[in-house]
């Protein structure tokens, strides 16, 4: 199931969600909320400062719901038994969520890859000889220090993988009778790196807000 994004309160990347949890954050109210005029606590009724007393009246801004929707997929719907609904792309939320640094930097600092993402990055190119790749190389192989790192990873095919060994593209391009360097086939049609998926989401964020 595809992923909703959740910005915080201030358009800032905060997580992602499945989309039942994106429609339960749109559809469900914010009762932490207290009046904004009498601070009365949430779920209670207003009170009247001059007279002391409680009143009927029920500010809008109690009944909030907990996120709106920033982007919608304009090609699919949310049924209910008796409703529609939009599906959510990109969902923010009405109240801003603090977030301490130790959580915002967990998971950002290691830089390790798995073989999915590194497929995925690469669109399944061998990074070598450009034909299909179905599995990885470590530029610097791992038997010299190699790390299973975003710019130490590529995909590769199965024969130029073979055809490597324990050696880096230089040395493979030098033990080439073939070919110089300059020319070698072997060297790498791309330079292996690490993709900035949240920055490029925020960004797009950015570009969509109002000036």
């Amino acid at each position: 199931m595809q992923s909703v994004l959740v910005l915080n309160a201030d358009m800032s990347i905060l997580s992602f969600v499945d989309m039942p949890r994106a429609m339960t954050l749109l559809l469900s109210v914010d009762d932490s909320r207290s009046c904004p005029k009498c601070r009365a606590k949430a779920g209670t009724r207003c009170i009247d400062l001059e007279t002391k007393t409680r009143t009927n009246q029920i500010h809008s801004e109690r009944r909030m719901p907990q996120a709106k929707m920033f982007e919608a997929d304009p090609d699919r719907k949310v049924h209910s038994p008796n409703r529609e609904f939009d599906w959510p792309r990109i969902i923010f939320l009405t109240r801003y969520h603090y977030v301490p640094w130790e959580a915002r930097m967990k998971g950002d600092v290691s830089g390790f890859a798995t073989r999915r993402d590194i497929l995925d990055r690469d669109r399944r190119n061998c990074a070598f000889c450009g034909r299909r790749g179905e599995t990885v190389d470590h530029v610097v192989p791992r038997s010299r220090g190699g790390r299973d790192t975003w710019e130490n990873l590529v995909a590769c095919c199965t024969k130029c993988n073979n055809d490597k060994g324990d050696r880096t593209p230089e040395e493979w391009c030098k033990q080439s009778a073939r070919h110089t360097v300059a020319d070698c086939r072997h060297k790498l049609r791309w330079h292996p790196y690490r993709p900035d998926a949240v920055g490029a989401a925020q960004r797009r964020v950015w570009d969509a807000l109002p000036a």
